[in-house]
């Protein structure tokens, strides 16, 4: 009789939970997931002199953000490091934390990125670009 392999057995119940058919673990396998720097979700709105991009993400000062337009890209930037520390008696903790965050956005419509703005107010950044005046809608009849 051959002893169970143990290894072997935890192994194989890995492979079945990262399968796609279980969609398990293997989405947090997915690049960005547990390094620095990662992902995160936008709304994006284009109303008729302006896109409005607005995006939840906490734990940021303004004085951490990054945000620039270059052509009809939108890229937002956050770099935050945060560190505690607490020391009693015998027993001292220090915890530092970096969290970064990246996102580049190609915009529905050509922008004039010299006068965009940013808001940044209970963990929701929004950024307001104005569309390019000589972007009006030009109607074509047909004959």
């Amino acid at each position: 009789m051959q002893p169970n392999n143990y290894f072997s057995d935890f192994d194989d119940l890995f492979e079945r939970m990262t399968g796609d058919r279980w969609g398990g673990f293997g989405r947090y396998a997915r690049p960005g997931y547990g390094s620095s720097e990662v992902d995160f979700a936008v709304d994006i709105a284009h109303h008729d002199d302006e896109i409005v991009v607005t995006a939840d993400v906490p734990g940021f000062e303004k004085a951490d953000f990054d945000i620039s337009v270059d052509g009809d890209l939108l890229t937002i930037r956050a770099d935050s490091d945060v560190e505690s520390s607490v020391d009693e008696d015998a027993y001292v903790r220090r915890e530092r934390r970096h969290h970064a965050m990246r996102r580049t956005i190609r915009l529905p419509a050509d922008v004039d990125g010299e006068d965009a703005s940013a808001t940044y107010r209970n963990g929701v950044l929004t950024v307001s670009i104005p569309v390019e005046a000589d972007m009006d809608v030009r109607h074509i009849d047909v004959e």
